[in-house]
């Protein structure tokens, strides 16, 4: 988890060092290993480097070139290295073989060869978790980039005469004459369930890289903006048998785990009792077991003892014990939400705030305490290959008659449908799906919103709320004099992505993996990390397993009657027999709501009553807190209040006092 920061000139004046020096130091913790600067004619920035490599091949330092008409600054671990050097015309210049010193090439100079061989060709090429910002003298150019699954954070801000960049928002608020204003969209997609698009930012005036993206800003500070790798919608995976398809995944899973631990030291796992953590440790284990990983592995798990029905030790235990992995426990009761004002603070950059901050603040500064290098969490691992998606369809079409009757019996149940009810729902409608373009769905819906719409009004009913979009999802207490100024559009970016895709359930699964609330999720926990001088890493997040998953048959990869079949087949051998068939999804929440009602009740109260969100105009706080208050009272079993909480909490301590 290095950081990187910098400006750049156009005119080729001398860059501030002051500056340079003030936006590095927002984020000082990313560099234990130094902090290294570069300064030439309109040039100036930073690379903190924190290496959890063995080798020093992730050390993040200016990496200079072609007489110092090329710079490049890169958060980055590459999967591909070997690949990378390969391309030796120019990687030969940089990194051929052994650097300057005789250690191996760094991942940033094997980068910037790779780069300098083909800049149209190779951003796409490059595999594994990295952000870069590489400046090139002879054409006055600057280009940005984030790897494809958007696990390292890059933004930027082109002001008149000059470009910056950073790893983080903070230091390009740190910099000269640095403006703050609120962009009050990004504040009203936060509150339609979190789910912030990437690209969007909550300052104005400050841009985001895009996962799988590229920027170019040239000298007049013109900027162009072009993708550099996405998933194939046309690509598909047949084999005759099943078993290949899980073979296949362990393949990747393993490569996945194999690139990632390359650690100096040894390494955490926030281990539950499911498939997604129990991957990653159980892996790991098997590695080291075969010889080719040197990594001490420790677990760090949830211990709940008053909610025993959130428990997962006992299957925790027996992936652990496989492996001779020791587990710390952290009690659940004591990292209760909101309880502890120091465990839920929000960060500056955005209102993005975890409700189980302190469990993940708990397992890190554990793993930090036991010198761990790096930290793994499963957290794609649901999206990937689970999340309840169903492809009855599919089974029909492979002739597997007999189980898509089995699964629409389960579905039924789970749901508590009628058996035509659940024909029409995962037969009919995925298929329909299928077959007509999303565009024409998507404006039928409209149209159906609208007849809701003019109902509601000519019976005189003001509780229900008709917006098509992300606007739908917005809770009644959020003022609609707000929405009609931000105007969110009608439609997810991540849905109209997905349109690509011609098959339902792999529609449904591309949403998944590229949910925005997932990716602000990583960028979280990625902050929360560097934090603590923990690499974070999710194996799951890996780009070629996106790839192969959205590229098989959806019924092989989940079902209702078996959750993540692929996954659990393909860890036969590795992981225990009885933990895969234990192996559950559970979900904390009762923790959390026990604690909205009880424990955090004031604190909640405290927070929506006078809040920054009413003086802004958000909401309207009588119908928040009549809404809050029939939750407490039981009246309604769940109300989804945490956007309203980690805004509200944001706002006083980076806006209200201003």
């Amino acid at each position: 988890m290095s950081g990187l920061c910098g400006i750049i000139k156009f005119d080729g004046s001398p860059v501030d060092r002051a500056e340079v020096e003030r936006m590095a130091a927002r984020v000082a913790h990313r560099g234990p290993h130094g902090i290294h600067y570069h300064y030439q004619a309109g040039v100036g920035l930073a690379c903190l480097s924190m290496d959890p490599t063995g080798d020093g091949t992730g050390a993040c330092r200016p990496v200079v070139a072609r007489r110092g008409r090329v710079v490049l600054a890169a958060d980055a671990r590459l999967d591909n290295r070997d690949e990378c050097q390969q391309w030796d015309s120019q990687a030969a210049v940089i990194a051929g073989g052994k650097s300057r010193d005789g250690a191996l090439p760094t991942d940033a100079e094997l980068m910037l060869g790779a780069l300098l061989d083909d800049g149209e060709r190779r951003p796409g090429h490059l595999i594994g978790d990295y952000a870069y910002a590489l400046w090139d003298a002879g054409r006055l150019e600057l280009r940005l980039s984030r790897d494809a699954m958007g696990m390292r954070s890059l933004y930027y801000r082109v002001e008149h005469g000059r470009v910056l960049f950073a790893t983080e928002v903070k230091q390009i608020l740190a910099a000269n004459n640095a403006s703050r204003r609120l962009n009050e969209q990004a504040v009203a997609w936060h509150l339609a369930g979190m789910q912030t698009p990437p690209g969007c930012v909550f300052y104005e005036g400050i841009e985001e890289v895009k996962p799988g993206e590229e920027v170019l800003i040239d000298m007049l500070g013109h900027v162009r903006q072009r993708t550099v790798w996405q998933p194939d919608p046309d690509k598909r995976i047949r084999y005759r048998d099943e078993r290949e398809y899980a073979e296949h995944f362990r393949e990747l899973i393993v490569d996945a785990m194999r690139c990632r631990l390359r650690a100096r030291n040894r390494v955490g796992v926030s281990l539950s009792g499911g498939i997604d953590s129990g991957t990653i440790a159980t892996v790991a284990g098997w590695l080291g077991e075969r010889g080719e990983s040197a990594s001490e592995i420790r677990a760090y798990s949830w211990a709940f003892n008053e909610f025993s029905e959130c428990d997962e030790r006992e299957n925790s235990y027996r992936m652990a014990e496989r492996y001779g992995i020791p587990i710390h426990e952290i009690p659940a009761e004591e990292t209760r939400p909101l309880v502890d004002d120091a465990a839920h603070e929000p960060d500056e950059d955005d209102p993005f705030m975890m409700m189980y901050q302190a469990f993940v603040s708990r397992g890190l500064s554990a793993a930090a305490a036991d010198r761990a290098t790096v930290m793994f969490y499963g957290d794609r691992g649901d999206m990937i290959c689970g999340n309840f998606l169903n492809d009855v369809p599919g089974m029909l079409g492979a002739g597997l008659v007999s189980q898509a009757y089995r699964e629409l019996l389960l579905l039924s149940r789970i749901h508590g449908q009628s058996r035509i009810s659940s024909v029409s729902r995962y037969v009919l409608r995925p298929t329909i799906a299928s077959v007509v373009p999303p565009r024409v769905i998507s404006k039928c819906r409209r149209k159906v919103l609208w007849l809701r719409l003019l109902a509601t009004r000519k019976d005189g009913i003001h509780a229900l709320r008709v917006r098509a979009g992300p606007g739908g999802r917005i809770g009644l207490y959020v003022r609609n004099s707000f929405l009609d100024r931000v105007k969110l559009p009608s439609q997810d970016p991540v849905y109209a992505a997905a349109a690509a895709w011609k098959q339902a359930a792999t529609r449904q699964r591309y949403i998944c993996i590229f949910a925005p609330f997932l990716t602000r999720g990583l960028i979280y926990n990625e902050r929360e990390c560097a934090k603590h001088g923990v690499e974070y890493s999710d194996p799951w997040s890996d780009r070629r397993i996106a790839e192969f998953i959205l590229a098989c048959p959806q019924h092989y990869v989940n079902r209702a009657t078996e959750p993540k079949r692929i996954a659990r087949r393909a860890m036969q051998e590795i992981m225990p027999d009885d933990a895969i068939s234990s192996a559950r999804k559970t979900s904390p929440s009762p923790l959390y709501e026990e604690a909205l009602r009880n424990q955090a009740y004031e604190k909640v109260m405290q927070l929506i009553t006078n809040s920054c969100c009413k003086e802004r105009g958000y909401i309207d706080e009588f119908l928040l807190q009549e809404k809050f208050d029939d939750f407490v009272r039981g009246k309604i079993s769940y109300f989804d209040i945490w956007s309203i909480i980690s805004l509200e909490k944001w706002l006083k301590k980076y806006w209200c006092q201003s």
